[in-house]
């Protein structure tokens, strides 16, 4: 196979985003974990959940990350939040580097940073009413009580549910209308940047499609940013601009969704995309099925780690560690497959 440019190499000959600044500036970001007691004689181990991402979010793009459960997918969005202190990388919002600021030094970037969580019943209290549920974040956030008011009206519309609704509790609301306040509660500081984590996951199929026809028409309106975190690869085509395939903490394949879904380069990807359903009978598709075992968190294998499970593995393949290459503009994958020489 042919040679192709390293990443770095390629830094220059991106893609054209047009006039869209970058909003998120993720360089080599780990979070490590250590595991273990020392007290009780226990040596400690230490799990590697991020291990290395480099990532770039455009103002107005949909950026999706796709894997497996228990990738590090989670772990990464809430660490492009500074949620919690890094364990290596540069991480820059708007330009400002956020990678080693304290917590009063991030109190003023949180209202511009946002986060959707999975579960819409655990992401309120359900003895609070709901009203006073997004009262009390625009108040954290250092809105005016007016301003909350008048922000709050404008999110119920744009959310389409009546205002009779923020009188409720959770507990009397559908899971689809509470995940649309939960978007209302992270759009009232309106933020620059919002992650939703597996925001979809826990609903009904039917009303998944309202959620992400609501979060596309909050990108047309509002020009959202989002990282969009999800395992399902058909939600991640619907609504996403740019995807990254995450496999072990590791970004392995990053491409436009429309790239990725028709030429899909990495083998784990490969495998993730023959994994959804045929949409007709007739349709004839090769389905990957992974052998071998997936490895530890704690104990990742010294080479490439999907090694172990790809059927194009070589020896280089278990003792070399890929970079990410340039496959077309704007679509990288780090496999051996497509490294120099």
């Amino acid at each position: 196979m042919e040679s192709k440019k390293t990443l770095a190499q390629s830094e220059t000959e991106k893609p054209d985003k047009g006039n869209a600044s970058v909003i998120v500036d993720a360089a080599g970001i780990k979070k490590y974990y250590t595991m273990g007691n020392s007290f009780a004689g226990k040596r400690n181990k230490t799990l590697k959940a991020v291990n290395g991402v480099s990532l770039r979010v455009h103002e107005g793009e949909i950026f999706g990350v796709v894997g497996e459960s228990g990738c590090g997918k989670s772990t990464l969005g809430r660490a492009l939040l500074r949620l919690f202190p890094l364990t290596e990388g540069r991480l820059l919002f708007e330009g400002k580097d956020l990678s080693s600021l304290g917590r009063r030094e991030l109190k003023p970037y949180r209202p511009r940073m946002q986060m959707v969580f999975q579960n819409p019943y655990s992401s309120f209290d359900q003895r609070q009413r709901l009203g006073d549920a997004l009262a009390e974040a625009g108040k954290v956030c250092g809105l005016s009580r007016e301003n909350t008011d008048a922000r709050i009206k404008e999110l119920m519309e744009v959310i389409r549910l009546p205002d009779e609704m923020l009188e409720r509790r959770p507990q009397e609301l559908s899971g689809g209308q509470l995940q649309r306040l939960a978007f209302a509660r992270a759009l009232l500081p309106a933020p620059r940047f919002i992650v939703a984590d597996e925001p979809v996951s826990a609903l009904d199929v039917s009303v998944q499609a309202q959620i992400l026809n609501l979060i596309i028409d909050l990108k047309k309106q509002m020009k959202l940013t989002m990282l969009f975190i999800s395992h399902e690869m058909t939600v991640v085509e619907h609504i996403c601009d740019t995807i990254g395939v995450m496999y072990l903490g590791e970004i392995v394949e990053t491409a436009p969704a429309g790239e990725l879904f028709s030429h899909p380069a990495h083998p784990y990807t490969q495998a993730l995309l023959s994994s959804i359903p045929k949409t007709h009978p007739d349709e004839e598709k090769e389905r990957i099925v992974l052998s071998g075992e997936l490895p530890s968190a704690i104990d990742l294998p010294k080479g490439c780690a999907f090694a172990g499970r790809c059927r194009y593995a070589t020896a280089v393949c278990r003792e070399k560690k890929p970079e990410a290459v340039k496959i077309s503009p704007g679509h990288h994958a780090a496999c051996h497959l497509y490294q120099a020489g």
